[in-house]
């Protein structure tokens, strides 16, 4: 019997041994991998500010958000044209037309509105038909650096406190993403 609980004890002990040491082990393993990690850095607004599909892409955003801001703000001049008329002749107008004119005033309103929504709306799918294809090609051109390189981890530069060491690779990523926008452009 004292045979029997003194094995178990051995046992454990042996287990929690080989824990330990796979612990240790494995440490060791990650810490030395960490060590060998390839890492670079791209500065993303360096490679984007000069691109002449994200130029175009900003240029066509800006022109659509002016002309539906002067579409936007016509109505609410027209609107408030309207009402200052309505205003300064409510008195002399019979309950019908008072009544037409107040409706007809509201429903100005409520297209003001929907235009001001409906410009918000259309604004989000136009960034995102305009930049999703940019960010893509970015994806794909920072990967394909990445594996040129064969590095382990790409950091986004602007992100960063501290850089001593590392790959800039700004330059290559900004190369890489030419071509790709190229492609697409041209299809």
């Amino acid at each position: 019997m004292k045979n029997q609980s003194i094995n178990k004890q051995v046992n454990k002990m042996s287990k929690r041994l080989l824990i330990i040491a796979i612990a240790i082990f494995g440490f060791g393993v990650f810490n030395s991998q960490a060590q060998n990690a390839k890492i670079g850095h791209v500065d993303y607004a360096k490679v984007l500010d000069s691109l002449p599909t994200k130029i175009q892409a900003d240029s066509d955003l800006q022109a659509f958000l002016a002309d539906g801001q002067k579409t936007v703000a016509d109505m609410q001049a027209q609107l408030e044209k309207d009402y200052q008329v309505y205003m300064a002749e409510q008195a002399e107008l019979s309950p019908l037309i008072k009544e037409m004119k107040e409706k007809a005033l509201q429903e100005q309103q409520q297209l003001l509105q929907y235009k001001q929504e409906s410009l918000e709306a259309d604004l989000k799918v136009l960034n995102q038909r305009l930049y999703q294809p940019l960010e893509e090609n970015l994806t794909k051109a920072v990967k394909t650096v990445a594996d040129k390189n064969k590095l382990n981890y790409i950091l986004e530069a602007s992100g960063l406190l501290y850089v001593n060491g590392g790959l800039d690779l700004t330059k290559e990523v900004k190369a890489e993403l030419r071509k790709l926008e190229a492609a697409r452009v041209a299809k």
